[in-house]
């Protein structure tokens, strides 16, 4: 394997020394390991991760209108796995980033390869005419909610999948709908028959309450299963810190109240949780996210710029973390630690880029805004890692990363493709598998 040297490297080694005596002095999450990615080359010139396989779910195509796929704008996609089946939830635009009309889609696979045509789940929201955000002048006329939302599942204790999503305001051209002058978030049950409940808000943005929305709240809800759910959302620290962004700027439910973007956290043998953030930064909090030992701050090592971080505890006891190791979008790699904080290795995921087929504002190149499936969400009877992200913010896709996470064989590989025809048997081939260039294998006669 190649290793390249950049002065990203060196940057992340001065800032480590520089912070020796907060993050580099304590448990912190680290990359200790010498291999970098090369972006002159859209797969990093990294080893692939042994057997990956990659999904596209859903490709954007303007000729599908009026189905939901027609919209070229996709992105930030969420993952749970319930009642032995995937769900796949993401946000989409018709033609840019934080331009209306938003609306969230949802698609479910029993086996992560062959998946549903994408469902609207979060409906356009049209926002009142005459809304004024405080401290602007743009006013509301005939305009709709951009969806945003970081925080996409939850399987509740009475083991019921919930859907949720963020309707935000954008009223002019420089505008943020994570500004904390929202609508609010929604919640809605999903079925196990694919059928889905109402839609309720789960939490309103200051502006905004029961008597100025159209959806009702969660309290007024005749299902004692729904509302309990809403209430251990709103109870547990280390999910409202998802919602930072989109929330009131005060909100107490939120324990860090900083503009620290897209946590995602897991939990180490000793119970202390790691959060991650974009930009790789990091820390540790001992009482399930209440409070944070530091920071947060850059980890050590890691290379990442404003694209999301994932990490996870996989299956076999180790730990993953899954992200653009660059300053751009690509490529996709994971990286595996046997502790949970320090991370020795880096393998290519997905290092392709498909041409942009459509124009819109913020579109950037590249698998991005990776997830995988929060501790609570699931767990994969296959028990092998599964992450979702968007290419080019237009499609999207799933990985599936074999368990445990291999660079090389081990062994002579010895297949036979006359006993298993599906492809989710073969664990040590690369898939690279596009919805109109589908990869399958097929017996002949």
């Amino acid at each position: 394997m190649r290793v390249v040297k950049n002065t990203i490297g060196a940057a992340a080694l001065i800032f480590c020394m520089a912070n020796v005596n907060v993050a580099c002095a304590q448990d912190t999450v680290r990359y200790i390991g010498s291999t970098l990615a090369n972006v002159d080359y859209h797969h990093g010139q990294l080893s692939p991760a042994m057997g990956v396989h990659n999904i596209q779910t859903m490709r954007a195509n303007r000729a599908d209108a009026p189905k939901p796929t027609a919209w070229t704008y996709n992105h930030a996609p969420m993952l749970a796995y319930w009642n032995n089946k995937f769900y796949l939830e993401y946000l989409s635009n018709p033609v840019g980033e934080h331009q209306g009309a938003g609306q969230t889609l949802l698609q479910s696979s029993s086996n992560g390869y062959e998946w549903t045509e994408p469902v609207i789940i979060f409906p356009p929201y049209q926002v009142p005419d005459g809304y004024v955000k405080p401290g602007k002048k743009d006013t509301a006329h005939n305009n709709f909610a951009v969806m945003h939302q970081r925080f996409g599942f939850y399987v509740s204790k009475a083991n019921r999948l919930y859907a949720l999503g963020f309707y935000g305001i954008v009223l002019g051209a420089k505008d943020d709908p994570n500004d904390g002058n929202g609508i609010g978030r929604v919640i809605r049950e999903v079925k196990a028959d694919g059928s889905f409940g109402p839609i309720y808000f789960l939490r309103y943005n200051h502006a905004f309450n029961a008597q100025n929305t159209v959806y009702p709240f969660y309290k007024s809800s005749g299902d004692k299963a729904l509302q309990a759910a809403c209430e251990e959302i709103l109870a547990t620290p280390l999910l409202m810190m998802q919602t930072v962004e989109e929330a009131d700027r005060n909100d107490p439910l939120i324990p860090l109240q900083k503009d620290f973007k897209a946590f995602n956290f897991y939990h180490l043998p000793n119970g202390h949780v790691v959060g991650l953030w974009k930009y790789a930064l990091t820390s540790i909090s001992k009482d399930e996210g209440k409070t944070w030992q530091y920071g947060p701050l850059r980890a050590p090592g890691f290379i990442n710029a404003n694209a999301k971080i994932w990490g996870q505890r996989t299956s076999d006891g180790n730990y993953a973390t899954v992200y653009n190791p660059a300053e751009f979008r690509w490529p996709l790699a994971v990286s595996v630690s046997k502790d949970g904080l320090n991370y020795n290795n880096l393998l290519l995921v997905n290092g392709e880029i498909t041409s942009m087929r459509y124009g819109g504002a913020y579109k950037s190149y590249g698998p991005q805004y990776v997830r995988g499936i929060q501790e609570m969400n699931g767990k994969p009877a296959d028990g092998n890692m599964w992450v979702t992200y968007s290419m080019n913010k237009e499609d999207m896709w799933v990985s599936k990363i074999p368990v445990p996470v291999a660079d090389k064989a081990t062994a002579d590989v010895q297949d036979d493709f006359t006993s298993d025809t599906a492809i989710a048997a073969w664990n040590k081939w690369n898939i690279y598998s596009p919805l109109w260039c589908n990869v399958s294998l097929d017996k002949k006669d």
